[in-house]
């Protein structure tokens, strides 16, 4: 299979990381500029359209409708695009590319580089071969959920967003624990700990536990763990952590309809 990236920022070079062991696949990418990567470079589209069996339209919002512009005259049968692009639908796409175009809508994250994101799939088209065959690589590449497209904003705000916000709540730890003499690096590698251990310890006991009794195993009553968990509670800092989801499910939202 031949894959073809539009742009090659952050998530063209993690997907590009996480599919490279796969069999049988070669990979090509059109961009401003040529990158430091073991692809083939274009630097037009119609010759990666020849390359490529998938085209994944790996560029910002703002830059998209000027390269489905581009796409339009070109010769696209058999062509399978893949489009993470936030907040712009299928249909969307369809207006420049007809809907005969088989398009697939996904929303990763860059942890799929590491074969762990967690995508939503939607398709125009999911008899086509291409399209089932996609589903088949992010599933390798994580966990990857088929989700009717009225969901993706929601989607996109804790898995999509979802890292970036869980790393912010870390940076709040660390910024804690500068009190401590200690550097920079060793911080990192304490909060790294933690968070594998939360993670096996989440991983280990949730087929038989709820999230609630799991936090009720660690916390003894009276103590510091119940002290800091009734602050929590009490000024609703669950409430304004929703906030920061729905801000960006709304943005998401109010990208779609530009």
């Amino acid at each position: 299979m031949n894959y073809g990236f539009i742009g090659f920022g952050n998530l063209a070079s993690a997907i590009y990381r996480g599919l490279k062991g796969e069999n049988d696949t070669q990979f090509a990418y059109f961009a401003r500029n040529k990158k430091n990567v073991d692809a083939l470079y274009f630097d037009n589209l119609e010759d990666l359209l020849a390359f490529a069996d998938i085209i994944w339209l790996t560029i910002k919002p703002q830059d998209l409708v000027g390269i489905l512009e581009q796409l339009q005259p070109l010769k696209r049968t058999g062509k399978t695009f893949v489009s993470p692009v936030a907040g712009k639908s299928i249909n969307f796409i369809e207006n420049y590319l007809g809907s005969e175009q088989t398009i697939v809508r996904i929303m990763p994250n860059l942890a799929i580089a590491y074969k762990k994101s967690v995508t939503a799939f939607a398709t125009n088209n999911p008899d086509d071969n291409n399209a089932s065959y996609i589903f088949e690589i992010l599933s390798k590449l994580g966990k990857a959920v088929k989700l009717e497209e009225s969901g993706f904003d929601l989607f996109t705000s804790v898995f999509g967003s979802g890292p970036a916000f869980i790393l912010a709540f870390i940076q709040i730890f660390k910024d804690k624990m500068s009190e401590f003499d200690l550097s920079g690096d060793v911080l990192d590698e304490l909060l790294l700990q933690l968070t594998e251990g939360t993670v096996s310890y989440f991983a280990a006991n949730q087929v038989n536990f709820s999230i609630e009794e799991l936090i009720k195993n660690i916390t003894s009553k009276g103590g510091t763990t119940q002290a800091g968990l009734d602050y929590f509670r009490k000024h609703d800092i669950g409430k304004h952590f929703e906030g920061v989801l729905d801000a960006a499910r709304n943005r998401s939202a109010e990208m779609s309809k530009k």
